[in-house]
């Protein structure tokens, strides 16, 4: 059996995702890329089957495989080496991390006019993180089969340096409460591991990704503030004439402020073209 995460990886070492390896439990050794590529190899060539048949039975381009059998191509798509592996014999066992945001491995990718001729992207600076709507953020893991945008963050900015377990949230259509911070369809970068414990919730109330009480998902964006006793939390809005606070007893939230913020509002994206 073989652990494979459920990333796409980039061509030199290992493939990966965060903190996980591939590992080829036949033997016990470290399955690479140029492991995998050896072994597709010998397939080939012990078997009268063509690239062009295997080509066909996986699915897949020829003109891709026959460069990577011929290793003019260091790396495929981890959907392609999966299909592989199974036609190797091997099951696949996919492995789980509690972080949302994926390795990035640029493959052709498109570089708008104005950055032709410079370098091209370096995949390790960038994160690929999944965007859902309000209802659909939580603390869970959410499943990568049921994500259908990913948006890129640079991970050496200042607002994703050391963090990982992040989720960008489009915000409502018909979500007012924030404006004019925050217009509905912005897109805002979440921290899920950060929910004031070491920065606190003042001045006046950073933003978070909170939810009501008794909501296992769900959520909306609200400034936080809580009480010196840490038994009232208030969520506030920053069209306070509209939105008034509302305000619980920790109680509601099994006094466990996890139960309340889902994370923290480090990134926004939005169309200053409507403002």
């Amino acid at each position: 059996m073989i652990n494979i995460s459920e990333n796409q990886y980039c061509n030199d070492k290992y493939l990966y995702d965060n903190h996980h390896l591939l590992e080829y439990l036949k033997n016990m050794e470290t399955l690479d890329a140029e492991k995998l590529q050896k072994l597709f190899s010998e397939y080939v060539d012990s078997t009268e089957n063509s690239i062009n048949a295997i080509a066909k039975r996986l699915g897949v381009q020829q003109a891709s495989l026959q460069r990577y059998y011929q290793k003019k191509q260091q790396s495929l798509s981890y959907d392609v080496s999966v299909k592989i592996l199974s036609m190797l014999g091997y099951s696949i066992q996919k492995t789980a991390s509690k972080d949302t945001a994926h390795e990035v491995c640029f493959v052709d990718a498109k570089i708008v006019s104005s950055g032709e001729g410079a370098p091209h992207p370096k995949s390790e600076e960038y994160l690929a993180v999944p965007l859902v709507g309000e209802e659909e953020a939580g603390y869970g893991s959410i499943p990568s089969n049921s994500v259908d945008i990913w948006v890129l963050v640079y991970r050496k900015h200042r607002s994703a340096v050391d963090r990982s377990n992040l989720l960008a949230v489009e915000i409502g259509q018909d979500q007012r409460s924030m404006v004019p911070t925050l217009h509905p369809l912005d897109i805002i970068l979440v921290d899920r591991d950060d929910w004031g414990k070491n920065t606190g919730y003042r001045p006046p109330g950073n933003i978070f990704l909170v939810r009501k009480p008794g909501k296992e998902v769900g959520g909306m964006v609200r400034r936080v503030s809580l009480s010196d006793k840490r038994d009232i939390i208030s969520f506030y809005s920053d069209d306070s004439a509209a939105y008034g606070p509302d305000v619980y007893h920790m109680s509601q939230y099994n006094n466990d402020i996890r139960n309340a913020i889902i994370g923290r509002v480090v990134w926004a994206w939005t169309d200053l073209s409507r403002k």
